[in-house]
């Protein structure tokens, strides 16, 4: 500990710790009416200081500790001036501090001040005053007792290093900035402990929409802040100051606290984009490529703003925290997002129906799938795809810049038949990406849901290319198009139906796979969305027999396209076979068969063959023997 003892404090030492001298006003000074110029008291009034640390206190190393001070006091007398009235003055300095520990002191307004009867209080950093409110008349004596709620008022200052600071408060009583021998001085010590240390490693990065507010702040976690959220790629036009995101910075001490000690967060920005950090959600045109922002009070939260620059392509955003106690400066991680440029690209990204049903449209053109209308899944396996209440596309098409970037168009692109009298149309819709499990694009961003419109009455068999198209921002005259190109037939309903299996037999418990097939009058492939039956199995099958779903290019496979097998041959040997009901006008019986082969039959077989061996080896043996004349 550094100590700094003086019986006497020059004013010189006095103004470094931050202390200002008062002029003293002569008693004469002209004024007129209730006290407005006051002079310095011609003796001290003061008897005694006492002091108490204030209840809110946390002796934490970097937080404001606060002082009451409390005085006992002698009457102010009558000044002798019509225009002027007397005063008292406290003033306060670090007399002992730790090595590099802080020196300045402040004075404020106690949270209850106790002012003495005929007195009024002049907090001015960094001194007290008590002042005379009428001229010629004595105040009364009395004492302030300083508690850690209230007191006269209060002196302040931050400790910067753990360790003890020991607070001298005296009555200034001639005002010249010194400690004289004198005048009354009282200490107080306050150990100040370190404050916890941050850990940059534990700081959360999360990215989010513009414009997400924060739960709260301080906190150590944030309910709007989802590591859902963060994982969604964000994205937007290149134009200035089109806001594309928000990083929200939440720092932690070691303990998994909040960090709420001044820290700093920098935000630098490489690749496309700008930044610009702030103390909460709500949006900000971000213009810098480089931001800081320190926190204040108990903050640990700061949110960084990124928008684009007017530049093209994938920007990121690399965040560091900055530790107020030691100054180190520390890379905490990175988050990434695009700013696209122009469509450049249409392409048909997946499809999911190609035959068309006479007079009914094919799929849906919806901006948010729903799981509950989305066909095949668990709790829509039946619903037809010619539906209005239907959100499974036909197809999707994806929009791209330049530099393949998804883009969202200026306007929906359309969709123009080959033959109108077979397919009349179509229309697509921008997919939102709100649902988790069904969207076809992951941020809302370029990826559009179609479907199209079959004629009343198309032919089974009867053909159309469709063309999706938007118009080409390259193209100054406002005429050419971005194009790409899907065909697309139509089917009737369920003429025949059957059911066939991969293979005539199967070892017990063998994957099987096992195909539903349905075609029209014409013999040609039922139309998308049609019905197929569930199947039953005359024996105990593994895994799950194959449930009612929809036929798809006329048919329905137990075994999905990604290759997961579903069902699997009975354990018991023998034949078996697979029922359904046609969907056909006749409701007709759907039956295939096939068997298990006995597990046992080729150990029985080989048993035999080296039953045989053994008794052809012992025939031999005894010839020889006998021709050996051996008995």
């Amino acid at each position: 500990m550094k100590t700094i003892s003086l019986k006497k404090v020059s004013a010189v030492a006095v103004a470094s710790l931050g202390f200002g001298l008062l002029s003293v006003v002569p008693a004469n000074a002209a004024a007129t009416g209730a006290c407005t110029v006051w002079s310095v008291s011609s003796a001290a009034k003061t008897t005694s200081i006492n002091l108490k640390a204030v209840t809110a206190n946390t002796n934490v190393q970097g937080t404001t500790v606060g002082i009451n001070v409390g005085i006992t006091h002698v009457a102010l007398g009558a000044t002798g001036d019509t225009g002027a009235c007397a005063y008292q003055r406290y003033s306060a300095y670090l007399s002992a501090v730790p090595t590099g520990g802080s020196v300045a002191v402040a004075s404020s307004a106690a949270t209850t001040p106790t002012v003495p009867t005929g007195t009024t209080l002049s907090v001015t950093t960094p001194n007290i005053d008590i002042r005379q409110t009428t001229t010629e008349v004595a105040t009364t004596a009395g004492t302030v007792t300083a508690t850690g709620a209230v007191g006269l008022a209060q002196f302040t200052f931050s400790p910067t290093k753990a360790g003890t600071y020991t607070l001298t408060v005296w009555n200034d009583s001639n005002v010249d900035g010194l400690v004289n021998v004198t005048e009354v001085t009282q200490t107080i010590d306050i150990v100040a402990v370190a404050a916890t240390t941050l850990a940059p490693a534990s700081t959360i990065l999360r990215m989010a929409p513009t414009g997400t507010a924060l739960t709260a702040n301080p906190e150590v976690s944030d309910a709007a802040y989802t590591t859902d959220l963060d994982a969604v790629p964000r994205s937007g036009p290149k134009a200035v100051s089109t806001q594309l995101s928000q990083v929200a910075v939440i720092m932690l001490n070691a303990d998994g606290t909040a960090a709420g000690n001044l820290h700093k967060v920098t935000a630098d920005i490489s690749g496309a984009g700008a930044v610009d950090c702030t103390a909460d959600g709500t949006a900000v045109n971000a213009t810098l490529r480089s931001d800081a922002f320190t926190t204040t009070g108990t903050n640990n939260v700061v949110v960084c703003h990124i928008s684009a620059d007017g530049t093209a392509g994938t920007g990121t955003v690399t965040i560091s925290v900055t530790d107020s106690i030691t100054g180190v400066k520390t890379k905490v991680g990175t988050r990434s997002f695009t700013s696209y440029d122009s469509v450049a690209k249409l392409a048909v990204a997946s499809t999911n129906f190609t035959i068309g049903r006479a007079g009914y449209s094919t799929g849906g053109a919806v901006n948010a799938i729903a799981s509950n209308k989305f066909i095949g899944s668990s709790t829509n396996t039946t619903a037809g795809v010619n539906s209005t209440d239907v959100s499974t596309p036909a197809f999707i098409v994806a929009a791209t810049d330049k530099n393949s970037a998804a883009v969202t168009t200026l306007a929906v692109p359309t969709i123009k038949s080959s033959d109108t009298a077979v397919i009349t149309g179509g229309t697509c819709a921008l997919d939102d990406g709100s649902n988790a499990d069904y969207s076809s694009s992951t941020n809302g961003v370029g990826v559009y849901n179609c479907k199209f419109d079959t004629a009343s009455n198309a032919a089974s068999g009867s053909k159309a290319t469709l063309t999706i198209r938007v118009l080409d921002p390259a193209d100054l005259t406002g005429v050419a198009y971005l194009t790409t190109t899907v065909d697309v037939t139509v089917g009737g309903s369920i003429a025949t139906e059957t059911l066939s299996f991969d293979k005539t037999s199967y070892a017990p418990g063998e994957a099987m796979v096992v195909t539903r097939t349905a075609k029209d009058s014409a013999g040609n492939p039922v139309y998308d969305g049609a019905a197929a039956p569930a199947i039953t199995f005359s024996k105990s099958v593994g895994g799950t027999a194959p449930a009612a779903s929809i036929y798809v290019g006329g048919k329905k496979s137990s075994t999905s396209s990604k290759g997961v097998v579903s069902v699997f041959a009975p354990a018991v040997a023998g034949a078996f076979s697979m029922n359904a009901t046609s969907g056909n006008t006749a409701g007709s019986a759907l039956t295939a068969s096939s068997s298990v082969t006995d597990a046992n039959a080729g150990l029985l077989t080989q048993i035999d063959a080296l039953n045989a061996k053994i008794v052809a080896l012992n025939a031999l043996i005894a010839k020889i023997m006998k021709k050996l004349g051996v008995k």
